[in-house]
């Protein structure tokens, strides 16, 4: 491919984006403060407080576009090069089948600033969530090289949600997470909790979070190769304060 035609494509694209940015685009973003990095089942900051900031495009079309950064701990002490911080930039599309149903299908990247128990482990998922009203949210992930440990792995999770007032809303998870291959234990996890937002892009979310195994993968001492294997959190209650834009 000639780099004059190559030029032209690229041109193209950034014309298209251009176009799309100037026809419709909505910008939004926040940032969080909470006192775990509870994910899946497991803690992502060894049961520390972590800090969260989210950018997010959505265009016309359906397609949004963003990225997630956290700080992580993965209890990883005596390794060098220790990741602590996780970024996730993300690509999807939206439909809307009717007032009542919506669909998601969406591309994420685990992207981390080191190691993991010296173990380079950024991964891809894959996500198909389903959204009726406002209340109930379905979703499915995939991964085909889960923490780049050669194998896949995929779970899926229910949110119900409903709001009491205009700043009041309870909302509840039930979730599993296949990662037997890969963290050693596979996990079912619940949450359930309130969020207020006293002012228009500020809230405060107490949540209840509680998970168990379900199924434990034997590794025999000279077959451990990776020590991640994070166990189920304990019950607990979570707070987290949130300011968006």
């Amino acid at each position: 491919m000639r780099l004059s035609h190559l030029n032209n494509i690229v041109l193209g694209l950034l014309l298209c984006l251009t176009n799309s940015l100037n026809c419709y685009a909505q910008l939004s973003g926040s940032i969080t403060g909470t006192t775990d990095y509870f994910w899946r089942g497991y803690s992502k900051s060894n049961g520390k407080p972590a800090a969260q900031a989210n950018m997010d495009y959505e265009f016309k079309s359906g397609i949004y576009l963003g990225s997630n950064i956290t700080t992580v701990n993965f209890a990883d002490f005596g390794f060098e090069n220790r990741s602590n911080l996780e970024f996730r930039p993300y690509l999807g599309w939206a439909y809307k089948v009717s007032d009542n149903w919506r669909f998601n299908a969406e591309w994420t990247r685990y992207i981390f600033n080191g190691k993991i128990f010296d173990q380079k482990a950024d991964y891809n998922e894959f996500y198909i969530s389903g959204h009726f009203r406002d209340l109930l949210t379905s979703n499915f992930f995939f991964s085909e090289n889960s923490y780049q440990q050669n194998h896949p792995a995929f779970g899926y999770e229910i949110i119900g949600r409903y709001s009491i007032t205009n700043s009041i809303q309870i909302s509840s998870t039930l979730g599993y997470n296949n990662q037997k291959n890969i963290l050693q234990y596979n996990y079912l996890y619940w949450t359930a909790g309130v969020t207020w937002h006293f002012a228009r892009n500020i809230g405060v979310d107490v949540r209840y979070y509680g998970a168990t195994h379900t199924a434990t993968k034997y590794y025999a001492p000279s077959s451990l190769h990776w020590e991640f294997h994070p166990h189920a959190v304990d019950d607990r209650i979570l707070f987290s304060f949130t300011v968006g834009y």
